[in-house]
């Protein structure tokens, strides 16, 4: 007998829609923040879904050709080798959520189970279990770490210096910023308000006599029909206001666990 369960959408804080026009964006929306975040590709409809303490650090990474040909030259990746096809023209990127270090694995995790991106290797948050190596890494890996040869071999830390090292750490600037954030929160106007400019909603278009003009599958669509800004779109959306004789006007379902 199958599950019955209700779909729960998933809001993500921002959304980049274009993440070639969106680039500049994405690394200053997002300086000094630790979180989840999710790329998908618009040609597969596939995603993959990372963490990181410092998200432009992170997500710098993803806008190198030259450091994600590196990395696969050592490692397997399936995004890498996704974004490097198909151009980052043809993917988007959600940030699903800002949140504190301690709890930032968890929190990955749970957006694993739930969402199962294609693109993910490995299916536990933080680990390298089923990722792949090349023979030849995993030779050097071992060399480097074996013996006299290891940068500690022989050597143990002292209780003073244990110490130094966790008050560096807790002293940072980037741990210090992280600490800080808190997974937000948002009552059910203002996720309508995200799901709409998340999501391919259709919006139809209709004169001030309510004659239907056009419909559209998204806003992103109305807003480059009308040349003007997503933002534009949303704060006359179903609200009865008129932008220049046009009304525009959308529906929208969101289903929660009961």
């Amino acid at each position: 007998m199958k599950e019955n369960y209700n779909y729960v959408n998933i809001v993500p804080v921002l959304s980049y829609f274009n993440a070639k026009k969106d680039k500049s964006l994405i690394l200053i929306e997002n300086k000094r923040k630790s979180g989840i975040y999710r790329w998908n590709n618009l040609v597969t409809g596939k995603s993959y879904i990372g963490s990181s303490i410092n998200l432009v650090g992170r997500l710098s990474i993803y806008y190198s050709k030259k450091a994600m040909l590196s990395k696969l030259s050592t490692r397997t990746s399936i995004i890498y080798s996704a974004l490097l096809k198909h151009d980052y023209v043809n993917f988007s990127l959600d940030i699903l959520e800002y949140c504190e270090i301690d709890v930032l694995i968890e929190r990955e995790q749970y957006y694993l189970d739930i969402l199962k991106p294609e693109y993910n290797i490995l299916k536990v948050a933080n680990s390298r279990l089923g990722s792949k190596q090349s023979e030849a890494t995993k030779i050097k890996i071992g060399i480097s770490q074996k013996g006299v040869k290891h940068h500690f071999f022989g050597k143990i830390h002292t209780d003073e210096t244990r110490m130094k090292i966790s008050e560096s750490l807790k002293s940072s600037l980037m741990f210090k910023n992280c600490i800080k954030l808190r997974p937000k929160s948002f009552n059910l106007e203002t996720k309508l308000k995200m799901s709409l400019r998340t999501h391919g909603v259709k919006v139809k278009v209709f004169d001030q006599e309510n004659n239907l003009i056009k419909e559209f599958p998204t806003m992103i669509s109305v807003a480059l029909h009308f040349n003007i800004s997503r933002t534009t779109v949303g704060r006359y959306l179903d609200k009865n206001k008129s932008y220049n004789g046009y009304i525009f006007k959308s529906n929208l379902i969101i289903y929660i666990y009961i």
